[in-house]
């Protein structure tokens, strides 16, 4: 459920200034970290409670999208100089309405239940797996902070890249390195899913491979959007999403969407007010309640919640892969855009709905013509 830019108007990088997210000597720290040999150390018997209690608390947010969102928020809410926990927040939510939206009105009838399941094991697995990988490094953060310390040298435990350790060891030393700390987070991610869910054979053949999948990439139904509050509106802006299966894409996708939503002073406190007014259920109500509906009786369009429309999926436990390996490779993403100016993206979006509310009608149209 990934799509091109659409027509219409788009959030876009004002000018083509870039800027570093760290300094050529934190460069040059953080590879010589990444090159020492990895030392494994035995973690103390008050260590080993902190792993257990992180374990726990991350299988039991990890259920579902809703509980994972929810986690995010309140994880920001709480240590608001990690700009990441809100961003995945707000992407989370967006991973929501698109599992939703394969048992919403306008989109049901274009699918057999077969493929919708699927497609939904994909984005569900998506939101599961960068969940069991970031949340932890964030309970980490939480834990150092109370002990007073740094306990980053147990991220292993969690079977964390080892991309991550030095980084977060050099934002405990300086916590205004936001920047530096929310791109790589990113980085790992993407590289994490990358690894570990699109490489998969079997989503490549039924998800990357499928029909659907390019339908969605040549007509592009998918917007990352951002409800944000103005006064008593809530106002839409966001990013187009193009081949989401390349990696370099998600990431720069990803870093545009940080700057969208952190360097723009309207839309940050609108989409934190949002957030907290408005609960994520995963109906696309939450934002938009003129045109959509999680009653199947409104003759609005029907937006169910993620309760109502799948049940919790039990995922078998994986041993993640270890990802990094090429240093070179991830430094060429250590910068973002300048600034981004914000769209409204509401035409947009609802010109998309008018096009994809036009395909289920001709797609049932020849439904009836083949009975």
């Amino acid at each position: 459920m990934f799509g091109k830019w659409f027509s219409g108007p788009e959030s876009k990088i004002s000018d083509n200034n870039l800027k570093q997210v760290c300094t050529s000597a934190e460069k040059e720290l953080l590879i010589k970290e990444w090159t020492k040999t990895p030392v494994i150390p035995s973690p103390s018997l008050e260590e080993q409670n902190t792993i257990l209690k992180i374990l726990k608390k991350t299988a039991n947010l990890n259920r579902n999208n809703v509980t994972r969102t929810q986690a995010y928020l309140d994880f920001y809410q709480k240590h608001p100089e990690i700009h990441w926990s809100f961003l995945a927040h707000m992407v989370s939510r967006n991973g929501g309405w698109n599992m939703t939206d394969l048992k919403a009105s306008h989109i049901s009838t274009l699918l057999s239940y077969e493929k919708a399941s699927i497609l939904f094991r994909f984005l569900e697995k998506a939101n599961h797996l960068i969940f069991q990988d970031a949340y932890p490094q964030l309970l980490l953060y939480e834990e150092s902070k109370k002990a007073g310390r740094p306990l980053f040298h147990l991220l292993f435990k969690f079977h964390v890249s080892s991309f991550m350790n030095p980084i977060w060891t050099l934002f405990w030393k300086n916590n205004s390195m936001k920047e530096l700390l929310t791109v790589t987070l990113i980085i790992n991610e993407q590289n994490f899913i990358e690894s570990n869910l699109l490489q998969n054979p079997y989503f490549q053949q039924k998800v990357l491979s499928s029909l659907t999948y390019q339908l969605q990439e040549k007509l592009g139904f998918t917007l990352v959007l951002f409800p944000y509050q103005r006064g008593s509106d809530i106002q839409l802006t966001g990013l187009g999403v193009q081949q989401f299966s390349n990696l370099s894409n998600r990431i720069e996708i990803g870093k545009k969407l940080y700057v969208l939503l952190f360097n723009n002073e309207d839309v940050l406190k609108g989409a934190l007010r949002f957030s907290k007014e408005n609960s994520h259920t995963g109906s696309r109500e939450d934002y938009l309640p003129v045109f959509f509906s999680s009653n199947s009786t409104s003759r609005k369009i029907f937006s169910p919640t993620i309760e109502a429309a799948w049940p919790d999926f039990n995922h078998p436990s994986i041993v993640p892969v270890e990802w990094f390996e090429d240093i070179q490779e991830v430094l060429k993403f250590f910068y973002l855009p300048s600034t981004m100016v914000p769209a409204d993206m509401e035409k947009t979006h609802l010109y998309n709905l008018m096009k994809l509310a036009g395909i289920s009608e001709l797609h049932g149209i020849f439904l009836d013509k083949e009975k």
